[in-house]
C-alpha cells in the first residue's frame, strides 16, 4: 500500500505473532525482521532483483459516450465461491457459499475469507458494507492467508459512501450497498486493477509477481455481506 508507509489500523494479534494490520497490502512479511509488521517487497528477500511493488493512483481513461466501460467478459469470470475451510471464526455463508456475512461482536477481531480457487478476475456485489471497522477486498496468495488476522496481499479499502466527506485515496474508494467491485490481475503486465460498477476507480498495483492469487476479504466490520458473481 509507494506503498509501505501507509498508516492503517492495528488489530488483534495471535499469541506469538506480530500485530495484525491490513498493512496487508504487502504479500509476505520479511521473516528475518520479526519486529516489522509489513514486508517491504512482494517476494522473499533472497531474490536479489526483487523490486518493491509500486501502487499508483492513475486517472481513469475517458470513455466515448457511446462506448461501454472496459470490463472483463463473462467468459473471463470463473465460477467462484467462498471457501468454508479458509475463513475466520465469525463468517457465515449462504447462497451455496457464494455469499459471505460477518457477525463480529468484538471490533478487535479481524476476520478473513478466501475464495475457493485462484482467479485472474473476479466480481463481488457489496450487499452490505457493514457497520464500523474496516473492510478490504482484493487478492492474496494462498500461503499468505490467515483466517483471523494478518492476511497480506493487494487490497482496496471499501469506504462507506454514506459517511461525510468520503473521497478515497490511492488505496481506498467509497462504495454503497449494491455496488459491484471487479478486481483483475493482469499477469502479463504484472498489474492489479479495481473497478466499481464497470468503471475504473484509479487504483492500480504495479510490479505484481506472476503467481496465482485468490480473491480475499479482510475485515473487522459487523454485518458485512458480499456475494461472488
Amino acid at each position: 500500500m509507494a506503498h509501505s508507509t501507509l498508516d492503517l489500523p492495528s488489530a488483534a494479534s495471535a499469541e506469538g505473532e506480530a500485530p495484525v494490520t491490513p498493512h496487508n497490502n504487502q504479500d509476505e512479511c520479511d521473516s528475518t525482521k520479526e519486529a516489522e509488521v509489513v514486508g517491504k517487497i512482494d517476494e522473499a528477500d533472497d531474490v536479489a532483483d526483487a523490486r518493491e511493488p509500486e501502487q499508483k493512483k492513475h486517472k481513469p481513461l475517458s470513455t466515448p459516450t457511446n462506448a461501454q466501460p472496459s470490463s472483463p467478459s463473462t467468459t473471463d469470470l470463473q465460477a467462484l465461491s467462498w471457501d468454508g475451510d479458509h475463513c475466520g471464526d465469525h463468517v457465515r455463508f449462504s447462497n451455496k457459499t457464494n455469499t459471505m456475512e460477518t457477525c463480529i461482536l468484538d471490533p478487535e477481531q479481524w476476520n478473513c475469507v478466501l475464495a475457493s480457487q485462484a482467479a485472474s478476475t473476479f466480481r463481488v456485489r457489496l450487499d452490505n458494507v457493514g457497520r464500523g471497522g474496516d473492510l478490504w477486498v482484493g487478492y492474496c496468495k494462498k500461503d499468505s492467508f490467515v483466517p483471523n488476522g494478518s492476511t497480506r496481499g493487494r487490497f482496496c479499502q471499501i469506504l462507506r459512501a454514506s459517511a461525510a466527506n468520503v473521497t478515497g485515496d490511492e488505496t481506498s474508494h467509497p462504495f454503497e450497498d449494491g455496488d459491484v467491485l471487479t478486481v483483475t490481475h493482469h499477469r502479463a503486465n504484472h498489474t492489479i486493477l479495481f473497478q466499481k460498477n464497470g468503471q475504473d476507480i484509479g487504483i492500480e498495483y504495479e510490479h505484481v509477481t506472476d503467481e496465482p492469487r485468490y480473491p480475499a476479504v479482510v475485515t473487522n466490520s459487523d454485518r458485512v455481506s458480499m456475494t461472488l458473481l
